[in-house]
């Protein structure tokens, strides 16, 4: 599959990621209900009903060949993260990827080296104003525990300069909220999921 262009369909609005730290429960994943929303991996399990489903690494595509109804989303580039034949196998929709730790607005997305990462990336592509980060924690176990064999298990703290560095370079009209309660990742204002949500779901 051939990358896919990236319309900011979403221009404008709020938009919810969620990553797979224990912060995301059935409880926040209802919460989040009616809001466009990008899952990030196994975060599908507990939003099954997200717009887009987004993972950076072909082994948990393989792995997992999720049954999953919306829209499924990573990055590739030639030579080093050739994702052509994960895309065929799983109906991929392909977005530019690159070395780097910056939030892009070039229609590429910069790899962080994580996914949650890049699925921000990608909202940013799709136009989001404020992004809504919950199961953030970056740090501790997933929800569901462990990936199993022979997915890796990161320590996500390692992530944590990725986020910081693109946190001091931010696009211009882009919020970035945390509602992830005992979350490592503090360069953006963390809040309450109420306070974060409160807010309209279109421009007006």
């Amino acid at each position: 599959m051939l990358h896919t262009q990236v319309a900011p369909r979403w221009r404008g609005r709020m938009v919810v990621v969620a990553a797979t730290g224990a912060g995301l429960t059935p409880e926040v994943a209802a919460a989040c209900a009616g809001v466009p929303t990008i899952a990030v991996s196994d975060a599908y399990r507990l939003i099954p009903t997200a717009d887009v489903l987004y993972s950076c690494d072909a082994r948990w595509w393989d792995h997992h060949r999720p049954q999953f109804a919306g829209e499924k989303w990573s990055t590739h580039q030639v030579g080093r993260n050739d994702k052509r034949g994960a895309a065929d196998r799983h109906g991929l929709h392909l977005v530019p990827g690159a070395p780097g730790q910056v939030f892009r607005t070039d229609g590429t997305i910069a790899y962080g080296s994580n996914s949650g990462f890049q699925a921000i990336g990608l909202a940013i592509l799709f136009g989001a104003a404020r992004i809504v980060l919950v199961g953030f924690n970056l740090g501790g176990p997933h929800f569901f525990g462990a990936h199993p064999r022979p997915l890796v298990n990161s320590n996500c703290r390692q992530f944590l300069p990725h986020f910081q560095a693109a946190a001091r370079r931010m696009p211009a009209g882009v919020e970035i909220l945390n509602a992830t309660p005992r979350s490592a990742l503090d360069c953006w204002p963390m809040v309450p999921l109420a306070a974060a949500l409160a807010w309209p779901a279109t421009p007006g």
